[in-house]
């Protein structure tokens, strides 16, 4: 009985010196993903959208658009959407596009894709098919497989569409919050 208690005293000692540390180690690792977060949304937001020199952010309803303008006109709007759609999990893309609603670039913020197959949707030039020149009623939205227009990386279907999927949820949304969005900016 007496080493059944020195057992279990050892195994909680061992316990909360791991708690001690992983609180520790959770503590320090905070800020600076934070801070990487910040930077690789900041990074994503300008090379999505088209050029500006003022960058704001707005809020319309729950969603959050980061409106670029230059010379006080508004050149555009980036956000963020999220599926999860993917093959491995939930996937976060940067949508960017001109005032019109033409998308003018995506970026992957955020996945857990495979690597080596659905990874390859993170490279700007696999993901320059999805939307170049063309705004939520211009094409079909949906992989070729699926009667669209979108043609997705071989053995990574499922990444493709989840990222359509993400891709025209954001933009309808973007639809819906556009004329909000644009009387918000005029003011």
């Amino acid at each position: 009985m007496k080493e059944m208690i020195v057992l279990s005293l050892k195994l909680g000692l061992i316990c909360a010196i791991s708690a001690v540390a992983l609180t520790q180690i959770s503590n320090l690792t905070r800020e600076p993903i934070r801070v990487a977060e910040e930077k690789a949304q900041r990074e994503a937001i300008e090379a999505v959208l088209p050029e500006f020199t003022e960058l704001s952010a707005d809020t319309v309803d729950v969603n959050t658009y980061f409106v670029g303008k230059q010379n006080d006109l508004l050149t555009g709007a980036a956000f963020s959407s999220t599926t999860t759609r993917g093959y491995s999990g939930e996937i976060e893309i940067m949508v960017g596009v001109d005032s019109s609603g033409v998308v003018n670039g995506v970026r992957i913020l955020r996945h857990a894709e495979t690597p080596g197959l659905g990874a390859k949707y993170a490279d700007p030039e696999v993901l320059e098919q999805f939307y170049t020149g063309a705004d939520l009623t211009s094409r079909d939205w949906r992989c070729k497989k699926d009667g669209g227009d979108i043609d997705a990386v071989t053995g990574a279907t499922v990444t493709g569409r989840a990222i359509l999927d993400a891709l025209t949820t954001g933009l309808e949304k973007f639809e819906q919050d556009r004329d909000s969005l644009i009387s918000a900016e005029e003011k």
